[in-house]
């Protein structure tokens, strides 16, 4: 017993004298220091914020919302590595030392993470950083592109399509834009919309023949807009109001033609039933429907067949149509409207009858981009917040009520670090710099892709778990 006792105190006595030597040799060099760095989207060049980054035992540091970090109390020499859903890090691991003051890590999407987003009028689509899109909601006519005609209350991946840079959608049909220049169509087809001469509805995508160096594309109710490398407009579908431009109205179109006398242009938009240019020059050209004044020419009339320019009304960098109804964002960060405004959608805190002639948004500024519904407008900011207002009745506002009308804009709740957005009829969307896509509003066909059909007046997370 007597041994057995010596033999403990012998072990306690070396463990001891071993700690000790670590304390007075091996830490000699290990004193606590500072590190701190940056996390920088590759794609953006802008920090990169919600990320931790791992320590190991030495505990984490988590960056800020503009990517930054800062880790104190480190020791020796110790490897950080960095882990967010969704992203890939390079260096994947940093050696840290005494000498090491600041640090740069790029972070890169890694194939799951969503880098655009689109709607259309009950649908709504993703597209991931690997060129897949990925679409919930209604399907009655195929616009989701999975091949068949079920809605979708989570993402399902459109069939047979990659490579894709842009996607917007109509009532009931859908376009894409790959890296290639192409155009794909798919759902109702009734009125030409998908350009594929005939009228026949698709359940997946179809290449559109004969249209080439697209770069930019957008959806009216039932008719679709490209715009060509050379500045030049094509158009096709329904023409009841003359949405196509073209000198005529009435007979829809099922191949592309070009909008007449128009050139210089730099984006394009459609509402339900009139179209929008913006030229280089800063100037905004509009025709089709004109039953609310939505072309700006300062009085409601009859339909204008070709392209005309918005009166009073310059230095546009970006434009938005709704359904009956125009907004656009000036270089100083303001939003104008006009048309349409009886559940406020103009934003200038009236109801009034149509404004045929641009109004300044009521308290607005540092907009970077802008986006509309059928009757309701966003707007997402330089901080990275959303603001909303016009209708509100299913929750499209996104500030948790389903209230009377907004007629001046409104915070969207609890959503910041916002990248980009867009809107179907009711409901709207929102992509954030993590990859991660939000949605609120109208959800009867499960647009909102959280699983559910229930409407949803403040965000919620869509699930893209694939």
């Amino acid at each position: 017993m007597r041994a057995k006792s010596h033999l403990i105190i012998r072990i306690v006595g070396v463990v001891a004298l071993s700690a000790l030597l670590i304390m007075l040799f091996g830490c000699k060099d290990k004193r606590p220091f500072t590190v701190s760095g940056q996390v920088i989207n590759e794609a953006t060049g802008k920090g990169l914020s919600g990320v931790t980054l791992g320590c190991g035992s030495y505990g984490i540091a988590v960056t800020d919302s503009e990517g930054k970090w800062v880790k104190v109390g480190l020791q020796g020499t110790v490897t950080i590595t960095p882990t967010s859903p969704g992203w890939v890090f390079d260096p994947q691991n940093l050696k840290v030392t005494k000498a090491t003051k600041d640090l740069s890590i790029k972070a890169r999407p890694d194939g799951k993470v969503v880098i655009k987003v689109g709607a259309g009028g009950s649908h709504a689509f993703a597209v991931k950083n690997n060129g897949t899109v990925w679409a919930c909601g209604r399907n009655e006519f195929g616009q989701l592109g999975d091949g068949t005609t079920t809605d979708r209350h989570t993402p399902v991946q459109v069939n047979g399509l990659s490579n894709v840079k842009a996607i917007t959608g109509g009532n009931t049909h859908t376009v894409a834009l790959t890296n290639d220049g192409a155009v794909w169509t798919w759902g109702r087809n009734d009125c030409g919309q998908l350009g594929d001469g005939t009228e026949t509805n698709r359940l997946t995508p179809f290449q559109i023949g004969g249209l080439s160096n697209i770069t930019a594309i957008a959806s009216g109710g039932n008719h679709t807009v490209a715009l060509k490398d050379d500045c030049t407009v094509w158009v096709w579908g329904d023409n009841t109001d003359g949405q196509l431009g073209d000198g005529t109205r009435g007979t829809y179109r099922i191949t592309p033609v070009q909008v007449s006398g128009l050139g210089n242009i730099i984006a394009i938009t459609a509402g339900y039933s009139h179209t929008v240019a913006l030229k280089d020059d800063g100037t905004v050209w509009a025709w089709g429907s004109n039953s609310d004044g939505e072309l700006g020419g300062g009085a409601t009339s009859l339909p204008r067949l070709t392209p005309d320019v918005v009166s009073d009304l310059s230095n546009v960098s970006a434009i938005i149509a709704g359904f009956y109804y125009t907004a656009a964002l000036k270089n100083d960060g303001t939003v104008w409207a006009w048309g349409r405004n009886d559940m406020g959608q103009l934003g200038d805190d009236t109801t009034s009858t149509p404004r045929p002639t641009p109004v300044v948004v009521s308290g607005l500024s540092n907009v970077t981009a802008i986006t509309a519904g059928m009757s309701h407008t966003v707007a997402l900011k330089n901080d990275g917040t959303v603001w909303a207002w016009g209708r509100n009745d299913m929750g499209q506002l996104g500030d948790g009520t389903t209230s009377t009308p907004r007629l001046t804009p409104v915070v969207v709740s609890g959503l910041s670090n916002v990248t980009a957005i867009t809107a179907g009829l009711s409901h709207t969307v929102a992509l954030k710099d993590d990859g991660t896509v939000w949605a609120w509003g109208y959800n009867a066909y499960g647009q909102l892709g959280d699983g559910t059909t229930s409407d949803r007046s403040a965000p919620v997370q869509v699930f893209l778990n694939q």
